[in-house]
């Protein structure tokens, strides 16, 4: 399972998405570009600002125990996923065809991370819904992608970074942990509210 689980690691994910990005802008498809770190940003930075709400708040009732939302989960729907959307749509899928990649990469990597015991299923289930959330964002705001985009271009490149950092490990979910103790006030304002 922790080969599984790897794909979807930020020692991954991360040079993943920033290659992605100078690939589309090499093939001169540059708003494409843009609107793709923009929407990576946001479901990424959303997922790090949900857990290191929950590190300083507490854990919270959501179908079961929230501790941590899966950030595996929603890098998984939205870098694999939206890399996806983006080659089915240049080949011609409709918007709703070329969504589905995402939540079935959420699903594979949303699996190997309760296999392993990382994550309950209701943070699994968040961190989907996050990522695929980003990558319908993805497909509605880019469109189609530009005819002359080149696949090879494009998914030789990703292949890769994702062969030659598969394995490395980056322990990010340690530094949101450090950055919601250095931020107190974050739980001072949960205790203010009654919250645990």
């Amino acid at each position: 399972m922790m080969f599984a689980t790897n794909f979807a690691d930020p020692a991954v994910v991360l040079p993943l998405a920033i290659v992605a990005a100078l690939m589309l802008a090499f093939t001169g498809w540059w708003c494409g570009a843009a609107l793709w770190l923009v929407v990576v940003g946001a479901t990424l930075g959303t997922m790090a600002v949900l857990k290191v709400a929950l590190f300083a708040c507490g854990p919270v009732r959501f179908g079961g125990l929230v501790e941590s939302p899966s950030g595996h989960t929603a890098s998984a729907a939205i870098i694999y996923g939206g890399l996806a959307a983006l080659v089915a749509r240049r080949c011609g899928a409709g918007v709703v065809p070329a969504f589905l990649p995402a939540p079935i990469a959420a699903a594979l990597i949303g699996l190997s991370r309760m296999a392993l015991d990382a994550h309950t299923l209701p943070e699994v289930v968040i961190g989907g819904a996050v990522g695929s959330a980003g990558t319908l964002a993805l497909l509605l705001l880019t469109g189609t992608p530009p005819p002359r985009l080149p696949l090879p271009r494009l998914l030789a490149p990703a292949l890769v970074v994702v062969v030659v950092m598969h394995g490395y490990q980056l322990h990010a979910e340690a530094e949101l942990h450090a950055l919601a103790v250095h931020y107190r006030w974050i739980a001072s304002f949960c205790s203010a509210r009654g919250e645990p």
